[in-house]
């Protein structure tokens, strides 16, 4: 199938879709892994940072395995355009001021020979950066056009904005050490990625972006068990200096049922969704623009017929007896009780835990259902009574959407799609979050 073959297939379902307490940003440990903006990365291989704004749909998309403004390295202007990127990489609608993204980063893990190994993107957390663009020329983005015919952006172009981005997990001397791994450096599974992201001005597509995705064996070994993420820290607010981050929701949506006749069908979608708890209506000094809408990762084409799907979701916090995230009771002859040995149940250190959450196949309860989670819960344990209520009515929370696993034989590419997309009108209830949570879920879904 042709490439444009396949945005038709993937944007017909993307359409079926559409229709229907205040933390410290980061955990900054010592010698982790450059941050942000750091100017000896900038210089050295050529970061780059493009908008997507044809649509309704505002995206910053990177050339380091993320998306959004939060783990952008070197200038945060566009860099085809120079113009300034708008309310924090991520903005729904288009002029409304209101963010919807911090930032999104590709996970992906393997066992590599007796190694089990993760390279991201961005961990959100400890600030580790281990994917990055070559120096230029070679590794700054590209960008195509079906605008003009004329144009020559407009060659091998699949919608109204391509960029194309390339970058490897193999720049150990950028990545530092990650103190999460106890200072470990950086061990590459070594994988160029190939990103092609695309969006369109059209009524059926103005909603999403397509993130496509080639990944490329660069190693000497076969890559086994590779699993692949997306994780999305999204500060669903209008006003995110010092507040209006703390009081998101997220859930996830297997399947959907589609009416046909006098037969109702179940459709898998493997949606993730976030969106601000009550939707800002209020506005005032603290969120000076309503945020009533939803965004959403779903996977959409993967290089087999069959996966195991995960979905994880945390709040992350510098205090472990505050590092919380659902977590399913042992099973009795399966996976038992899985100790991050950092005190919290919530954010994955290290690589050997970040796999954990790559594969554990679990798709955590939606969390303002984190209240309803009793000690005599026969599938999740059971949260901190300090701590449920709290989340349960919103906080500054983040999840992965996971899958796999693949094997990569060497000098192999797998191929792999994934969209990013909005829902208009997700809150219509001023009142509902007020009213309904964190004591009665079911009442505030209804509504």
């Amino acid at each position: 199938m042709s490439r444009r073959a396949l945005v038709a297939v993937i944007l017909g379902m993307c359409g079926l879709l559409l229709s229907g307490s205040a933390l410290a940003r980061y955990m900054p440990l010592g010698s982790s892994g450059r941050g942000a903006n750091d100017p000896m990365a900038a210089q050295t291989v050529c970061n780059g940072v493009a908008m997507h704004d044809i649509g309704q749909l505002v995206l910053a998309v990177n050339n380091n395995g993320t998306f959004g403004l939060g783990f952008t390295i070197g200038p945060t202007s566009d860099y085809f355009t120079g113009r300034a990127i708008p309310a924090g990489g991520g903005e729904y609608p288009k002029g409304s001021g209101v963010q919807y993204v911090f930032s999104g980063s590709f996970w992906v893990g393997a066992v590599v020979g007796r190694d089990t190994l993760v390279s991201v993107g961005g961990d959100g957390w400890w600030i580790v950066r281990e994917m990055f663009p070559d120096v230029a020329p070679f590794g700054c983005m590209q960008k195509r056009s079906i605008i003009d015919p004329s144009a020559p952006e407009f060659e091998r172009a699949v919608s109204e904005q391509d960029y194309i981005a390339v970058y490897t997990d193999t720049f150990i001397a950028l990545t530092g050490g990650d103190d999460s791994d106890g200072g470990r450096q950086h061990l590459p599974i070594r994988i160029q990625v190939t990103q092609n992201s695309y969006s369109w001005s059209y009524s059926y597509a103005e909603d999403l972006i397509l993130f496509d995705y080639q990944i490329r064996n660069i190693g000497n070994q076969r890559l086994r068990n590779v699993y692949m993420g997306v994780y999305l820290d999204a500060d669903v607010c209008s006003n995110c200096g010092n507040s209006g981050f703390d009081d998101d929701i997220c859930g996830f949506k297997p399947v959907q049922n589609r009416k046909y006749g006098p037969c109702i069908f179940e459709d898998t979608v493997y949606i993730a969704w976030i969106a601000d708890n009550d939707g800002d209506f209020e506005g005032g000094a603290v969120e000076a623009r309503p945020a009533p809408h939803v965004t959403a990762t779903r996977i959409v084409r993967t290089p087999a017929e069959t996966l195991n799907v995960s979905f994880n979701w945390w709040v992350s916090n510098m205090d472990p007896a505050l590092d919380f995230g659902p977590r399913g009771r042992p099973v009795l002859g399966g996976d038992p009780f899985r100790d991050f040995g950092s005190g919290g149940v919530g954010t994955p250190p290290n690589d050997r835990n970040k796999y954990y959450m790559l594969r554990n196949q679990e798709f955590d309860y939606d969390q303002i259902y984190t209240a309803s989670i009793g000690s005599s819960d026969e599938v999740w344990l059971a949260p901190p009574p300090s701590l449920a209520s709290d989340i349960a009515d919103g906080f500054d929370t983040r999840y992965l959407l996971s899958f796999g696993p693949f094997d990569i034989s060497v000098g192999q590419t797998l191929p792999l799609s994934f969209s990013y997309l909005a829902g208009a009108e997700f809150h219509t209830d001023q009142s509902n979050a007020q009213q309904n949570l964190p004591d009665n879920p079911e009442a505030y879904y209804e509504n």
